[in-house]
């Protein structure tokens, strides 16, 4: 088993932004000398749930604090970005990291990040696949190319610098839905579902994976799946639940708000985004024990030892956690990472 970070910054406090920031970096140094293998850094825009707008940044800054630890977006919303300067930021990343770049991708999902960015959530799709096509030929042509498409138009092409992974960094992309899936297959890219699918969902994503490569001609293994999980540990369940349950409930309220269409119009959102039509609609509650029970890793050693031990049977070996939610103390965080360094990692060393 690999376990890396998922790594936000929020802001509860609005006059807090720069002690946020410089906790989250401090737990990516402290996590690496735990021995944990990489952290992502996720990409939100124009709300208190997440001020992480400039990934690549980011993760340029911690290329040159650490050593060792992988550097993943989780994710980079490509229909926000320019297809060229994407590629130029991200090979920069790599080259600054020697080779330390893991590239996660989405199309997007939060309505209010699209209108405001005056972007149509029906080209999400399409803008995706192109921006994935212009990405790969920026990466890997060895002369100067064109590019003619639907929403970009390039001629005589030539980036630089190139990363220093060939042919590219590691392409993971995030996907739920059977349609999606089958794409990332379809192209044989690697998987990355996200935290907020039950265990069973997670278990059945793996496996619906693993037959979609099957049909498309391509091969499984299992550093091809990254799970997010939220996750805290503690000596006891008293005090998982005593620390946890404020600021994680701050997070998801605050997810569901900014993710959602105004009042919950979810028929604002295309028709290829029935999920999150599901997901946004005004009858949505988040049950806290629900979810300590059946989507994170709350609780002792013991517990999160057991509930990992059964991702992993479903086909997961690695994970990436999200440990800094809704505020939450940042010694408490530190603590939780110690413990879990401690008492679980061992159970899953090679």
């Amino acid at each position: 088993m690999k376990f890396g970070l998922f790594q936000s910054v929020q802001l509860p406090n609005p006059n807090e932004q720069v002690k946020y920031y410089k906790e989250a970096l401090a737990q990516v140094r402290h996590a690496e000398r735990l021995g944990f293998e990489s952290v992502w850094v996720t990409e939100h825009h124009f709300s208190r749930h997440g001020i992480v707008s400039a990934t690549l940044s980011l993760l340029a800054y911690l290329a040159g604090v650490t050593e060792n630890i992988r550097l993943g977006t989780g994710v980079t919303v490509l229909p926000f970005h320019n297809p060229i300067e994407l590629a130029e930021q991200a090979a920069t990343v790599d080259l600054l990291s020697d080779g330390r770049l893991d590239f996660g991708v989405g199309r997007g999902f939060q309505w209010g990040e699209f209108h405001k960015l005056n972007i149509p959530m029906e080209e999400s799709s399409r803008r995706f696949e192109e921006i994935m096509d212009v990405l790969s030929k920026a990466w890997t042509s060895d002369k100067p190319f064109d590019h003619n498409g639907e929403f970009w138009q390039f001629y005589d092409m030539t980036v630089h610098p190139k990363p220093v992974q060939l042919p590219h960094p590691p392409i993971f992309v995030a996907a739920s839905s059977e349609n999606s899936v089958h794409r990332v297959a379809r192209n044989d890219w690697n998987l990355l579902i996200g935290q907020g699918e039950s265990f069973d969902q997670v278990a059945n994503q793996v496996e619906f994976y693993k037959m979609a490569l099957d049909k498309a001609g391509h091969d499984y293994s299992e550093d091809r799946v990254v799970l997010a999980r939220p996750m805290y540990t503690a000596p006891n369940l008293s005090q998982s639940r005593d620390d946890t349950e404020l600021p994680f409930m701050w997070f998801k309220q605050t997810g569901q708000e900014v993710g959602a269409p105004p009042d919950n119009e979810v028929e604002l959102l295309p028709d290829e985004y029935q999920e999150y039509r599901r997901r946004f609609a005004k009858s949505v509650t988040f049950d806290y024990n629900a979810m300590y029970e059946n989507v994170a890793l709350f609780g002792t050693p013991d517990d999160i030892t057991t509930k990992i031990k059964e991702l992993q049977s479903s086909g997961v070996e690695k994970i990436i956690f999200f440990i800094n939610f809704g505020g939450i103390k940042h010694q408490k965080v530190l603590d939780s990472l110690d413990l879990f360094a401690k008492e679980v990692m061992p159970n899953f060393s090679d």
